[in-house]
């Protein structure tokens, strides 16, 4: 029975187990090294600048006791047109933490909302989200798929997002998750799992923010020659939400982008908010971009 078994597992690894094109192996290989570089900026979530942003329905009461305190009371705090931008980028800490195969990253993403065409109210940043990670990575050395997936890479972590705001208009929560980086018939996955630290009900500001932004994410990406689409929407949410964006080269490393959201989640202050947005921009080229082209 025993040489039966082994013989399954020989014919199994032998259809499931395949090595990776060359060109991806090499990236992959080159991506690896500078990962083991210590204190050095890459991209992490994306950094992007959209100058021109519209929101088919902006949610001005969120900001009625900004508008009370000012001198423009009569006056539109929260215009449909606006810009956003975002920067984000982690930094290799420490390789092989405690001997293990996990390498320690810190990393910093800065989301803002910019009132850019708001004279009456010295155009203000009308949301700021800010969240700082702590995660430990693991990177899969092989260059071989399995099944025809692709493991990339393994995250596990810690990450705290607020928007810096007090009283009525502020939004927090602190989260642990985990994170896989996997790659499939030239599609890119990133799906995410998370768990939200409790806090006391008291000082709850978003008790019920899992009914919009779920208890993951999946993030699914794709090359078709040079434009990349890419779609993220929340896991085992209670109202859907989507995320979709379309870039294409411009010159050296800056694409062309394009931003359409329609759901619930995209700031903290409107995370319990329907929105629907549309963007256009530029946006910084990654890793990612090249390595799913090939």
């Amino acid at each position: 029975m025993s040489k039966y078994l082994i013989a399954i597992l020989l014919v199994s690894s032998a259809v499931f187990s395949q090595e990776l094109p060359d060109s991806l192996a090499k990236e992959k290989e080159g991506y690896y090294k500078l990962l083991a570089t210590k204190y050095v900026l890459m991209p992490h979530k994306g950094t992007y600048f959209l100058p021109i942003v519209y929101n088919k329905k902006p949610h001005e009461d969120l900001y009625t006791s900004i508008k009370n305190t000012s001198n423009n009371p009569n006056s539109t705090f929260y215009k449909k047109e606006e810009a956003e931008f975002q920067i984000s980028f982690m930094i290799p800490v420490q390789n092989k933490i405690f001997g293990s195969n996990f390498d320690l990253n810190i990393a910093y993403t800065h989301h803002a909302w910019w009132q850019l065409y708001n004279k009456a109210y010295s155009r203000p940043f009308r949301e700021t989200n800010y969240m700082p990670e702590i995660f430990a990575r693991y990177i899969d050395p092989s260059t071989s798929e399995f099944a025809g997936i692709d493991l990339m890479a393994a995250d596990i972590g810690f990450v705290h997002q607020s928007n810096g705001q007090i009283q009525i208009i502020s939004r927090s929560w602190n989260r642990v998750y985990g994170r896989l980086f996997l790659q499939s018939l030239g599609f890119k996955f990133i799906a995410t799992g998370w768990y939200r630290l409790p806090e006391k009900r008291s000082e709850d500001e978003n008790r019920d923010i899992h009914d919009y932004m779920g208890y993951g994410e999946l993030e699914i990406a794709k090359n078709l020659g040079k434009h990349t689409l890419t779609l993220k929407a929340p896991l085992v949410a209670r109202h859907f939400s989507a995320d979709f964006k379309y870039s294409y080269p411009w010159k050296d490393n800056l694409r062309w982008y394009l931003s359409f959201q329609s759901g619930y989640g995209h700031s903290l202050i409107e995370y319990n908010r329907q929105t629907q947005r549309y963007g256009a921009g530029i946006v910084l080229d990654s890793f990612i971009d090249k390595i799913i082209s090939n």
